[in-house]
């Protein structure tokens, strides 16, 4: 029975996988914004911008925690502030120094 359940769950994964992929080539959209994939766009020192996050984890000054499908993005700087934030997008802006993908 967990053989099946496994073997049913990896058929749908793929099923899933390659409509993400019809649906991408068909409407030019692209495929990491159809799967859930973070999308992380810097802008210079100044601001990055993220999309498909899963929420704020720490924000502090210097020091700000975003959960993304994949685990999590560091953003470390000064005054660090969140400038915009829906249920996808979330950016922030300050002086940036380093991001960490974890």
């Amino acid at each position: 029975m967990c053989a099946a359940r496994i073997e049913c769950d990896r058929q749908v994964n793929d099923l899933k996988q390659r409509l993400t992929e019809k649906i991408s080539e068909k409407t030019a959209i692209p495929e990491e914004l159809l799967s859930g994939v973070a999308v992380m766009q810097v802008h210079g020192k100044r601001s990055v911008c993220i999309e498909n996050h899963m929420g704020v984890q720490i924000y502090e000054q210097e020091h700000i925690q975003i959960a993304v499908k994949q685990g999590r993005i560091q953003i470390y700087g000064t005054a660090l502030t969140i400038a915009r934030m829906t249920k996808k997008i979330v950016e922030i802006r300050g002086r940036l120094q380093r991001l960490e993908l974890e």
